[in-house]
């Protein structure tokens, strides 16, 4: 059906609507409907009151004419003239005041005249309009008394109505003028004032286009209340501005943390970020239009999803996980929140989905639950109580270990207090701990310590224990552990006893003697008191030992340990150091009460007789004492000064005390020895030892020559002997090193003399000859640089060999396989024994210097260097005199039937011909052989 066009007024009224109209508009039309109304008010007020007065003008008219008629007309109606009557009626009507007059005579008869139409200027609408009121008056006509009849007249508006008109015209002109003027005006004020409604229409289509930045200027000239009105939109527009960008800002971190997606009423994706792109693997292309089955994993039931969209659906808000599955078939988790988009009757409209990608957790989740299984089996497996309580510390869980230790089931134990199920006494450490330990909130750090636990069985066990804080917001509880120590504590004591206490004599060990040692170099220092420390060493002990064994050495020992504590006085403190080593600290004591008790102790043990199957031991003993006054520096500078001055004792002979003096010659000496000692790994590592070798020649001609091999020590630029050095190196087991770094220097020198047949006897200390390892790293050497072992002799003193009869014999045999020979050096310089000599196969017999020396002027010397000549060849040896100085001293020897001499005389030492240091060898093994002999 076609619609009829609609009419202009149809189109003017549409226009004309509130709804259409602007301010400027509606203000207008106010006014020209305010001025319309009360200019057409008053311009009918005006129309009426000029009427009422038309009206009354016309009435007092038509009184005055219609007196004025009725006396011209008086006569002729008396005398009944009727025509004179009708002449006098006809004037006023030709004068067109009236608009009809009638006579009515006596008799009835009646005279009528009418006036003529008007010409008039006002238009007829307007005479219906003015609607001037005609009266009709009467008069009656008598004359001296007598009735003539009645005159009737009516005047004419016209006139008045003509006035009217034209006034109206001039009031409407006037009324037009002033209503265009006041429109005028009221237009062009609205106009001025209304600019800034124009810049605030104009400023928000700016800010709807996006320029949010806009502002509308404020003119001083605008109305105060446009001018707020303009301020206020100004900080709107800043505030929508800062809200804007925080959305913004919130928009881009929504976009870079969450993966969010829209989707309409029947779940078609209309919009996806580029995180759900990224996450999902899919375009965004491939998303909108889809619905979320596209990502769907099977992971959830159809239930699931019925609760999901019936949430949702009846407009509230989803929360929940939801697994889904990527493009290339990787699944992926996202705690999702879905919100019903609502239009203004609360009906949804859209649907907005934001994604947290919680894949990893969910990953750590299944790991956690994985672990905590693990964990647990591993709880249930272990052997330590593990005890765990929440915030107010009431036990939640017990592993059976804490079950069996606490004599509690863990039903039981259950959200009971952690003090209600068990009871703990500290044993160690701060008193507060268990207390501590047990209390409602366990510390944030964690503890450990030991207590005796009281089990609901009534047993009391040692503990040790640990308490860790589980973490969390305002804290998840603690885990305590709990270890039964009861053994461990038994097997504590026993070894702490056996750490500090000396298990053979139950005197204090050297560990001990230290710590005691320490607190009375503090007591010196702080409190000004004077004390003494002894170092006490047994003579002759070894004898008991290899005469006895050790078991008899052991008794022997514990014996004159308890003799030697009976007879100190009670501020003493007596261990034993080690071996045949005992170290007596001595409190509040002066040197010279130090002196007479060491004397007293040595006396003592000279005195004590001990006897093992018809055997009877005298054992002595020598000590040297180290007072501890302010000065003193440390334990261990104390122990090596008693050490010090035991070893100047036991130099001048057994039974001798000796007091350690720092300015006495004697102990200078032995601290320059320590000194050397102490230089002695520096300078081998410089090369500044140089080997020597003296000649020993044979006393026949059949004999072979050998040399003995000697050490100088090259330094400062000059040559030394080695008469300062090896004690030195002997005292502080430094020999050794020097020995094998002579062993590795005369073969490495031998591989390269292939030419040179004579023997190279060395010389080795005694706790070389005690070393195990020895004999394989010679062996090692010579295979190495090719060295045929008859090239090698070794030396070693009567002293060394008695000492180390077992290791000799071991040595001596060994070498004595790889063609080495040997040499007893210094026979006769100590009692010797047979018995010894015999266990020694040895093949050369040197003769102790001493002897040698004295042979020209003491008969006596010369029956032992003959005697010692012939024990040599009985005993299958080649004997050797040393410290030959003279022609007459070799002959005698030669008589004697000495097999072999070496002295001054024979040949001075001299260095080895075309010598090369070890260091500018390239021999990778010697150099592993020096680092094995320094280790």
């Amino acid at each position: 059906m076609r619609l009829p066009f609609p009419s202009p007024f149809a189109r003017l009224a549409h226009a004309l609507r509130p709804a259409h109209l602007s301010t400027h508009d509606r203000v207008m039309g106010a006014v020209l409907l305010v001025l319309a109304v009360v200019l057409g008010l008053a311009g009918q007020q005006a129309l009426r009151i000029a009427r009422q007065d038309a009206d009354a003008a016309l009435h007092v008219q038509a009184a005055a004419q219609l007196a004025a008629l009725s006396q011209t007309v008086a006569d002729a109606a008396v005398r009944r003239d009727y025509a004179g009557v009708r002449a006098q009626l006809r004037t006023p009507i030709e004068q067109g005041n009236l608009r009809y007059v009638e006579y009515v005579a006596p008799d009835g008869r009646s005279l009528r005249e009418r006036g003529p139409a008007p010409v008039a200027d006002r238009p007829a609408w307007f005479a219906r309009m003015a609607n001037v009121a005609m009266p009709v008056l009467q008069d009656d006509l008598i004359v001296r008394g007598t009735y003539g009849g009645r005159l009737l007249i009516q005047p004419s508006s016209h006139s008045y109505e003509d006035f009217l008109w034209h006034l109206g015209i001039r009031l409407a002109a006037l009324v037009g003028f002033a209503f265009a003027l006041l429109a005028w005006l009221t237009h062009v004020l609205l106009r001025h004032n209304l600019k800034d409604l124009d810049r605030l229409s104009g400023t928000a289509r700016q800010i709807e286009a996006g320029d949010y930045g806009v502002r509308i200027p404020v003119r001083p000239g605008s109305p105060p209340e446009l001018q707020e009105a303009a301020r206020a939109f100004n900080t709107m527009s800043a505030s929508l501005e800062r809200l804007l960008t925080d959305l913004g800002e919130q928009q881009n971190a929504l976009d870079s943390a969450a993966s969010v997606t829209e989707a309409d009423l029947a779940g078609n994706i209309t919009f996806a970020n580029d995180l759900f792109c990224i996450l999902s693997g899919y375009t965004r292309e491939e998303l909108v239009g889809r619905t979320h089955r596209i990502v769907d994993s099977g992971h959830h039931d159809v239930a699931f999803f019925d609760d999901l969209w019936h949430t949702i659906s009846s407009g509230r808000t989803w929360h929940g996980e939801i697994c889904s599955r990527a493009k290339d078939g990787r699944l992926f988790w996202t705690a999702a929140t879905i919100i019903p988009i609502k239009d203004d009757d609360g009906l949804p409209l859209k649907y907005l989905s934001i994604h947290f990608d919680i894949t990893q957790r969910k990953l750590d989740e299944v790991a956690l639950n994985n672990e905590k299984e693990r964990w647990q089996v591993t709880l249930q497996s272990i052997n330590d109580a593990v005890v765990v309580t929440n915030t107010h510390n009431q036990v939640i869980y017990l592993n059976p270990a804490a079950e069996t230790l606490l004599g509690i089931a863990l039903e039981d134990a259950l959200l009971n207090s952690l003090g209600d199920v068990m009871r703990l006494d500290q044993m160690t450490g701060d008193e507060d701990a268990p207390a501590c330990f047990l209390s409602p909130l366990p510390g944030v750090h964690g503890q450990t310590g030991s207590a005796q636990l009281h089990t609901r069985l009534g047993q009391h066990l040692a503990i040790s224990y640990s308490c860790a804080p589980l973490s969390g917001h305002g804290g998840l509880g603690a885990v305590y552990v709990l270890r039964d120590e009861t053994e461990k504590k038994e097997l504590f004591d026993s070894l702490r006893e056996m750490a500090f206490h000396d298990t053979l004599t139950a005197l204090p060990n050297r560990r001990a003697v230290e710590g005691r040692l320490a607190r009375a170099l503090r007591t010196a220092r702080d409190l000004a008191q004077q004390h003494a420390f002894c170092y006490i060493d047994l003579d002759q002990f070894k004898l008991v030992n290899d005469t006895c064994g050790h078991s008899v050495g052991d008794a022997l020992l514990a014996d004159i340990a308890q003799t030697m504590k009976a007879a100190l006085p009670e501020q003493a403190y007596l261990g034993r150091l080690g071996g045949d080593e005992f170290g007596l600290i001595l409190f509040d004591t002066r040197p010279e009460e130090a002196n007479r008790v060491c004397r007293e102790l040595v006396q003592r043990i000279r005195n004590f007789r001990f006897e093992h199957k018809g055997r009877r031991f005298t054992l002595g003993a020598c000590a040297g004492i180290a007072p501890i006054t302010e000065s003193a520096t440390t334990a261990g500078d104390i122990m090596i000064q008693a050490d010090m001055a035991c070893y100047r004792a036991k130099s001048e002979g057994s039974g001798r005390v000796m007091l350690y003096e720092a300015d006495e010659v004697g102990f200078r000496r032995l601290e320059a020895e320590m000194g050397w000692a102490a230089d002695f790994a520096q300078a081998l590592d410089a090369n500044q030892f140089l080997p020597y070798r003296q000649l020993i020649q044979p006393a026949s001609r059949d004999g072979q020559p050998h040399y003995e091999v000697l050490i100088r020590w090259q330094r400062d630029g000059t040559v030394e002997g080695p008469a300062k050095l090896l004690p030195a190196l002997e005292r502080y087991g430094q020999a050794p090193i020097l020995d094998r770094w002579m062993v590795e220097s005369v073969i490495s020198y031998l591989a390269r003399q292939p030419d040179d047949n004579a023997v190279y006897f060395i010389n080795l200390s005694g706790k070389t000859v005690a070393d195990e390892s020895f004999l394989g790293t010679v062996c090692y050497l010579l295979d190495h640089y090719g060295v045929d072992g008859a090239r090698l002799g070794f030396e070693v003193t009567e002293t060394a060999a008695v000492v180390n009869l077992t290791d000799a014999q071991r040595l001596i045999e060994g070498l004595r396989e790889r063609g080495c020979q040997f040499a007893l050096d210094d026979f006769g310089r100590d009692a010797s024994s047979f018995f010894y000599l015999k266990h020694l196969p040895a093949d050369f017999l040197k003769i102790d210097g001493a002897f040698v020396r004295g042979m020209l002027n003491d008969r006596r010397d010369q029956a032992i260097v003959r005697s010692i000549a012939q024990l040599a060849r009985d005993f299958g040896m080649h004997s050797v005199a040393e410290q030959v100085e003279d022609q007459e001293m070799a002959a005698l020897l030669e008589d004697m039937g000495v097999d072999y001499l070496q002295g001054y005389h024979i040949h001075r030492p001299e260095a080895f011909p075309f010598w090369q240091p070890l260091g500018e060898l390239q021999a990778p093994a010697t150099r592993a052989a020096h680092l094995k002999l320094v280790r």
